[in-house]
């Protein structure tokens, strides 16, 4: 999933909280 990498390091520690709830719940 190089889209959610790529959004993570444009949000920051933010986009990655908010992209690994996204991930957990799958």
């Amino acid at each position: 999933m190089p889209n959610t990498i790529l959004i993570g390091a444009q949000w920051g520690d933010e986009g990655k909280g908010k992209i690994i709830d996204v991930l957990t719940e799958r």
